[in-house]
């Protein structure tokens, strides 16, 4: 696995293999200090003293403490207090028992039932909702911009998409119990049936008698199924993308759709982490290099959609047509550990061609839409206006 999930992190529960394509899946050793100089050593035995002292406590309280649960192992105890930590520091990374991280990677190795339903974690801690048009939890009336508070009964506060995924996960035919949170704080739930019906990532429809291409989500298909559509569109018309509600998807993928559109060698995105800075640019001409291209956003729009935006729009390629995005930034790795288990850990901060770190703070539209104009029409009739 090669690729990376950026975002509040999104899963797509409608075949959550699709999910597991987006997080770079590493094994990594464990770093320990070189012996030879006496600040490595006295590092290490610093180390392993803290080590000690942790594995200590833990027995400690596996043995004596009133408030542990008798069936709560050792194991259990980790996982603890290392969900505990994590979900302080982070809201987007985590840790998975070995149970939750096979479930995971089933995921991605096999086709589930799911329920149409795209979902993004944000810095405070909520998991929005996007429903897929036609999709089973679209029928059942899940509405875009919800926050999703449990699964069967599960809470998911503090948990990470990944073990979401896990909670999720189920075969066709199968029912699963969404508690859901609308915008006025009215709070219900929602029984809906797992099905394995495919909700493409790419599509098209018309809105007076104009071509819009609607993008959902970012997945590996996402580059081949732009291109195919492109492919016929005429070159008198502009193409016009809706990127509103679409939470994000396949890191790679937002890159190798932007190269679309993209002269060789412009800039799309750069990642800041702890090691330094790592830039993706266009590898390949555009196929489209002279039609005039207008995106649209909203306050729904986040992550891999927004690295799409903001590659086009500062490359003078697009002009966005909207409102302030959702303003996810970051990207999220998987570590497998040798006993099983992962870690979800955010490596890394998204950075514009222009500089601009837009984590919690989304980016402002070329041309914006007044709040509360969700219409299609508002968005046509502000698009048709710059291109007469």
């Amino acid at each position: 696995m090669t690729s990376a999930r950026v975002g509040r992190g999104t899963i797509i529960l409608m075949l959550l293999a699709a999910f597991f394509a987006g997080y770079l899946v590493r094994t990594l050793p464990l770093l320990t200090p070189r012996e030879g100089t006496p600040q490595r050593e006295a590092d290490s035995t610093s180390s392993n003293s803290a080590i000690s002292q942790y594995t200590e406590a833990l027995a400690h309280i596996r043995q004596s403490a009133v408030f542990l649960r008798p069936t709560e192992s050792m194991e259990d105890l980790t996982a603890s207090t290392l969900k505990a930590y994590l979900a302080q520091e982070d809201p987007y990374s985590d840790f998975l028992t070995s149970g939750e991280y096979m479930r995971f990677k089933a995921a991605g190795s096999q086709i589930h039932a799911g329920i149409g339903l795209d979902i993004e974690k944000q810095r405070n801690g909520d998991v929005i909702c996007y429903p897929l048009p036609e999709g089973p939890a679209a029928r059942a009336g899940v509405q875009p911009g919800e926050r999703l508070l449990a699964l069967d009964g599960i809470s998911i506060t503090g948990k990470s998409i990944p073990a979401v995924v896990a909670l999720a996960m189920g075969q066709p035919g199968t029912h699963i119990i969404l508690e859901l949170e609308d915008h006025s704080g009215i709070r219900r739930q929602l029984t809906i049936t797992r099905s394995l019906n495919s909700f493409p990532a790419v599509s098209e429809y018309t809105h007076r008698s104009i071509r819009i291409i609607k993008l959902t989500s970012f997945t590996p298909a996402t580059r081949k199924d732009l291109e195919y559509m492109l492919s016929d569109w005429s070159k008198a018309h502009p193409v016009i993308v809706d990127l509103r509600n679409c939470g994000g998807g396949d890191f790679h993928a937002a890159v190798d759709a932007a190269m679309l559109f993209l002269k060789q060698g412009e800039p799309i995105i750069s990642v800041k982490s702890r090691s330094g800075m790592q830039s993706y640019s266009s590898t390949i001409e555009p196929i489209s290099p002279t039609q005039r291209v207008f995106l649209w956003q909203d306050e729904l729009t986040a992550s891999a959609a927004e690295i799409f935006i903001a590659a086009l729009v500062e490359n003078g390629r697009a002009a966005s047509v909207g409102r302030i995005t959702a303003g996810k930034g970051t990207r999220q790795d998987v570590i497998e550990l040798k006993n099983g288990g992962a870690l979800i850990l955010t490596t890394g901060y998204l950075v514009t061609p222009r500089g601009v770190q837009f984590d919690g703070r989304g980016l402002a539209p070329t041309y914006p839409v007044k709040q509360g104009s969700a219409n299609t029409d508002y968005f046509f009739d502000k698009t048709a206006s710059l291109i007469n």
